[in-house]
């Protein structure tokens, strides 16, 4: 799990005392073989090809990133991400390209991965000091502050076998306590401890990049994305989409992972676009884009907070504003519904015109119409899907889907329960009124 790599200096870049990464026409490409035959046949002599079939993981990715930046790395399952990382820390070698990394690196990848499992948890700490260079005693004389970032109690004088996946993941994180990285790469490692451990872990990652430590991270959590890094890498199927403002690369990500059949990001924002005022064909920063629109549908809808920035996260009591544009060119209108799913797909509330009756602007019949749901998201934290519809109705609770959006989000609600008292406990805050009573000698209720 705790990799430390030492990296030649650049050599031959502009302003190269500045750059903590560079990455040039990196490629990677996997050969897969029908058969051992087919293996072997090219072991032997490698024009030949039959029977073998090439994978390419990524394809001539190009950027820099400059000392005490903090960048995410984000996409899909199998965008590549994974095998970016191993390739900066040279635990992978690329097909084409070349990589230069100035400073010293630690990396949090695998679980698992630089732990010996039949060591104890002291020992590994031991080892793994050593090998970030540090003396025994330089180890030692910091082993009390790694045993208390870790939290595993007696387990640290236990074989390493015997952990979970949380305890490898504690221990591994708190060796990082032994060295001062000047680059600190994470690969999904934090999402499998608790809730308060991540909070603890990504309070000393933000600690590190306050005193200039490089940071190259990588996660599906978009709250994380959004609030840990400057900037993002949205990486599609091997292909570098969109290098640069974190909030640019969230978005490239949620429109893709929200609907499957839009086409490349190049067509649905404009890299132009940037800051919380920035306008995109009526909405700004719109989460989700109909790039096929058709009469009587859903064309862009978007999420923002009560001062109009875009979000994909707030606090739990917060106000979530949802903007949907639509098109309708019928006289009889058509209800624009809401629909909030859990983690668990159960529907939490549908809510929309039909249910809170509005006056719809009188125009032609022809048009285009925006509308605006404010929700105070009185919700337990997780997190939430969303979908948008326009719908009518033939007789009472009953109707027709005229068009639907997907699932978009997902939408973060968040609280600090070991800090702060919620407003309620359970799955949703209703509205309740207390107060005392002075009379309450007298007998009875």
């Amino acid at each position: 799990m705790a990799l430390t790599v030492s990296m030649p200096n650049l050599d031959d870049i502009g302003d190269k005392d500045n750059i903590a990464i560079s990455v040039r026409n990196v490629s990677k490409c996997y050969r897969v073989f029908d058969d051992q035959r087919s293996r072997l046949l090219h072991a032997v002599w490698s024009k030949h090809t039959k029977g073998t079939q090439e994978i390419w993981a990524l394809r001539d990715i190009n950027f820099e990133i400059k000392r005490g930046e903090s960048v995410a790395i984000i996409g899909r399952n199998g965008g590549g991400k994974s095998t970016l990382l191993e390739i900066i820390t040279k635990t992978l070698t690329p097909t084409t390209g070349e990589v230069r990394v100035n400073g010293r690196v630690s990396a949090l990848l695998e679980l698992g991965s630089g732990f010996n499992p039949e060591y104890t948890g002291r020992d590994n700490v031991i080892l793994n000091g050593l090998l970030l260079g540090l003396s025994r005693e330089e180890i030692l004389g910091r082993f009390d502050e790694i045993e208390a970032f870790a939290e595993i109690g007696a387990a640290i004088n236990r074989p390493v076998k015997t952990y979970s996946s949380g305890m490898m993941m504690r221990l591994a994180f708190a060796v990082q306590v032994l060295c001062d990285p000047d680059i600190l790469i994470i690969d999904e490692a934090l999402s499998v401890g608790d809730f308060f451990f991540q909070q603890k872990c990504l309070s000393f990652i933000r600690g590190l990049c306050a005193k200039g430590v490089t940071l190259l991270f990588v996660s599906h959590d978009m709250q994380t994305v959004r609030d840990l890094c400057q900037k993002g890498l949205f990486l599609e199927k091997g292909l570098v989409k969109f290098f640069g403002g974190n909030l640019m690369a969230i978005h490239y990500y949620l429109n893709l992972t929200v609907c499957q059949s839009a086409p490349s990001p190049d067509l649905i924002f404009d890299e132009k676009i940037s800051g919380k005022n920035a306008v995109f064909d009526g909405l700004r920063l719109p989460l989700w884009k109909n790039n096929a629109p058709t009469p009587r549908s859903i064309l862009e809808v978007g999420v923002y907070n009560v001062h109009g920035e875009a979000v994909t996260a707030v606090s739990i009591g917060e106000t979530l504003v949802f903007k949907v544009r639509y098109y309708d060119n019928e006289c009889e209108k058509a209800h624009v519904m809401l629909t909030l799913h859990n983690r668990n797909n159960q529907v939490v509330t549908s809510q929309g015109t039909y249910t809170h009756p509005v006056t719809r602007p009188q125009t032609m019949i022809d048009s285009i119409f925006k509308i605006q749901f404010q929700v105070i998201c009185n919700l337990e934290a997780g997190e939430y899907s969303f979908t948008f519809a326009l719908a009518d109705s033939r007789r009472i609770n009953a109707g027709t889907v005229i068009h639907e959006t997907p699932r978009l989000g997902p939408l973060s609600l968040k609280w600090d329960y070991q800090s702060n008292i919620p407003p309620f406990l359970g799955l949703c805050g209703i509205p309740v009124s207390i107060q005392y009573e002075h009379n309450a000698c007298e007998s009875g209720l």
